[in-house]
């Protein structure tokens, strides 16, 4: 999978919502705070999307990595890798378990079981958190745009 790492060519689609077409599809997410930008911290197969359970009010997207690993992904951007790599990651991920979130519960840290491919926000309409506040700016200044 090394000739993945950073390659324009694998970053498709950006996902700015989630839907159900994206289970078990194959996505790169954006550099990772920390963490070598290497092909194995970054690509895998959506197993799981909590909106608004990362930090600051992000989305939790849990991933599928090719070592077979559940990794819980916040604060990150995401891309659909294009399907003319598919054939090349399906080998990659071979040993991988397929997920099914609708009929197993998945854990954060042994915590928080949830069923499910897309488990909605526990935050309640009206309340705020640091994503909400951005993107309420940001659509604000895009009606004004629009409006003036």
């Amino acid at each position: 999978m090394k000739q993945i790492e950073d390659n324009k060519d694998y970053f498709g689609e950006m996902i700015h919502k989630w839907e159900s077409k994206h289970e078990n599809m194959y996505v790169i997410t954006g550099h990772i705070q920390g963490k070598d930008s290497i092909a194995q911290n970054r690509v895998g197969r959506v197993a799981q999307v909590r909106l608004e359970a990362g930090d600051f009010g992000s989305d939790c997207v849990l991933l599928r990595h090719c070592d077979d690993t559940l990794t819980p992904h916040v604060n990150q951007s995401f891309w659909l890798i294009p399907d003319k790599f598919k054939e090349y990651l399906d080998e990659c991920f071979e040993d991988t378990y397929m997920d099914e979130a609708n009929n197993y519960e998945y854990t954060l840290s042994g915590k928080e079981p949830e069923k499910g491919f897309i488990i909605e926000s526990k935050i309640k309409d009206g309340e705020s958190t640091p994503m909400r506040d951005i993107k309420n700016a940001i659509y604000s200044k895009i009606d004004n745009i629009i409006n003036d």
